[in-house]
Order: structure tokens, then sequence, then C-alpha cells
């Protein structure tokens, strides 16, 4: 990206109403470029993705192309979907649909991504295969980037259908197909934690994705967006970690990655996090080496409420997620690691939990909790 169309977006996303005094709105590669900001916002600044993604929808209909309008439409949805706000994300593509799959390939394929991404995080894996298989045909103008965002989805909704064998081989297309150089760091580093989440297996599988881990995060080094990934390659690490029996690094990395997600103000994925922290608490002693001694649900909830004092800014999201874990540590104490381990599969993140993989070969006959079956707005 030219340095004057950076500075362009960058004073848009302190004061948007440049864009109109300006006519920069009247610039479609500005627009795109907005676009595209917006939607790496939507991951790493969560109190801005709001106000940014609706002036996105207000840019496009002041330029006037249907193009860029259906391109606006799935930046809101995206804002949406990252909030688990997902009755507003199909209600904005429900109402962007007719003109998007009037409009060409191109806008009928981002489209139905967007869909199938909604689809996938709500759990609906045939409906979001269907999507997704549906985006992969009408982009015949596809760029390897935009090849890599569906493979993405479609490795998640493989794996929420149990499939095995499909989320494996659609993880590895996606890792063969993500521009290095994208602008798009969130993505490459939601990729390669879906890799390592869902290659993990034999011990000699899960030292083998660490190395490639490490492998991959010296290819981008100093590449737009790295720094996004490698707080993603930490948490992604930390699970390897504890399959490994690495413990006290897995806690060292999951606090790492914790704060920068706290600091980017994700909600759901700092949640999540948080949750991994706790459960990793709650496993046994030998989990605990590298943390004060003592009851481990007394130690984990500490941690919590320590966090909701010291972090003036957190969200509404974050607090509700901390209330639920707060709830759980102190009314089932003693059996606080299955309760969180349930929480932890049923909570709405970007990928499965796998902390209780292998090292925990007890804990198979417990049956985890289950969120009811919701209806889905895109439901087909």
């Amino acid at each position: 990206m030219e340095s004057s169309l950076r500075r362009k977006i960058t004073e848009t996303a302190k004061k948007p109403s440049l864009a109109l005094e300006k006519g920069w709105y009247l610039q479609r590669e500005f627009c795109l470029g907005f676009f595209d900001y917006c939607d790496h916002l939507a991951f790493v600044a969560a109190p801005r993705r709001w106000e940014l993604a609706n002036f996105a929808v207000e840019l496009a209909a002041r330029n006037g192309d249907p193009h860029l309008e259906n391109r606006s439409k799935g930046v809101l949805s995206h804002a949406h979907i990252n909030c688990a706000n997902f009755f507003s994300a199909g209600k904005t593509l429900e109402e962007a649909r007719d003109k998007a799959m009037a409009c060409c390939p191109d806008c009928r394929s981002e489209h139905l991504r967007r869909e199938g991404d909604l689809l996938g995080e709500q759990r609906q894996a045939r409906s979001s295969l269907e999507r997704l298989d549906g985006a992969l045909a009408e982009g015949v103008g596809l760029d390897a980037d935009g090849k890599a965002r569906i493979y993405f989805l479609r490795a998640i909704a493989h794996h929420h259908a149990a499939n095995r064998a499909g989320a494996l081989a659609d993880a590895g297309r996606t890792l063969e197909h993500l521009a290095l150089d994208s602008p798009r760091g969130f993505f490459l580093g939601n990729a390669a934690l879906l890799a390592v989440y869902l290659r993990g297996g034999s011990r000699q599988q899960d030292q083998l994705v660490a190395e490639q881990l490490e492998s991959f995060n010296q290819r981008i080094k100093g590449l737009r967006g790295w720094k996004d990934y490698h707080t993603y390659s930490n948490w992604a690490r930390g699970h390897v970690d504890v399959r490994l029996g690495n413990i006290r690094s897995a806690h060292r990395r999951f606090k790492r990655a914790w704060m920068q997600l706290l600091d980017w103000g994700l909600p759901r994925e700092a949640v999540a996090c948080t949750l991994d922290r706790c459960i990793l608490l709650c496993r046994g002693d030998e989990s605990r080496s590298d943390e004060p001694r003592g009851d481990a649900p007394l130690i984990a909830l500490g941690f919590i409420e320590r966090c909701e004092r010291e972090r003036s800014d957190l969200l509404p999201e974050h607090r509700e997620g901390f209330r639920a874990m707060k709830d759980v540590l102190r009314r089932y104490p003693e059996g606080a690691f299955r309760e969180l381990v349930g929480f932890r599969q049923s909570f709405i993140a970007p990928v499965p939990c796998a902390m209780v993989e292998r090292l925990t070969p007890k804990m198979a006959w417990v049956k985890l909790k289950r969120r009811k079956r919701r209806v889905h707005y895109l439901d087909s």
C-alpha cells in the first residue's frame, strides 16, 4: 500500500469526516483499503469497530458503486460476528443478499464467504460448507489470499462436523495459499493457530507442529502483521506445550498472549485465553509449578478478580465472560477443571479447545456441557 493511501486511511480512522470533506470516498482504491482496515480493526481494536464499520457503509453509499456497497455490508457483518452478535450479522447479510448475488462473481463469492463465516460461528457446519463451496465456485478471480480465507473457514466447518480428514486437508490448503505479505496479519495468526489445533496427535506429531510453527514464524518475521501473528503464535504454542508436557512454558505463553488480547480489546479471544489459563491451573499440582502454591480454584478466581480491578478498560463482553467463569469456580471448586473444560468446549471462540487431549486420559468419561441449540438466522 502506498504511503499516501495509508496516510489517508489513518487520518480517516481518527476523523471519519475527512474522507467526506476531501472527497476521498470517490476513490475506489481508498474505499477498498479502508474496508480492509476495518476488517483488521474488528480483531485488534474492538472499541471503535462499530463506528468505523458503519462509516464504511456510509462511504460506499456516498460513492454509489454497487461493488463497494456489497463489500461494505460484508465489513459490517464481520464487525457483528466478532462481537458474537449473530442476529445482527445475519440481518445485515440478508439485507445485502439480493444485490450481492445479482452483481458479479466477485460480489457473489464475497457474500457467500461471509455467510459461510457466520454459519460456521453458529456451528452450522453443513450450511457453512455449502456457502463456502459456492464462494470457491464463484470466485474465479480469487487471489491466493482470498482462497486461503475460504479454506480457513472450511477447515473450521469440517472440524465442527467431526470430519478430521477434511479439516486437516483444508488447514493445509490454507497455509499453502497464504500470501506472506498479506495486509491481513490477523488472518495469518488465525490460520496458523487453527492448523496447530487440528494437527495435534502423537507426541511426535506435536513436536513437528511446534517446529513448523516456529519455522513459519521466522518466515514472516518483520512483515506487516507479524506482531499480531506472534500473539496467536504464543497462544497456539501454549496448547502444544501442554500436550508435550512443557507446563511452565505453557503458562508463560498463555500469559503473554492473554495480555496482548486484552490490550487489543478482543472479548471472545481474551475470555477464551483466560479460560485456558484457569483450566491449566486446575489440571493438577504438576501444571502449577510456575504459579503460586495453594488451592487452584481460589488462585484462578483471584487471578480473574485482580484482572477486573486493574483493567478499567474491560468491555462488557469481557466482564460477562469473567462473571461466568467466577460462577463456575465458586460453585464447583472440586470439579472446577471438568466444569471449565465444558465451558471452554461450548464457548464461542475462533478455535476449539485442546486442553484435555492425551495428558488427561481419565477425563475421557466426562460428558462436557453443551449449550442448547439455537435457531440460527441463516440456517438453511
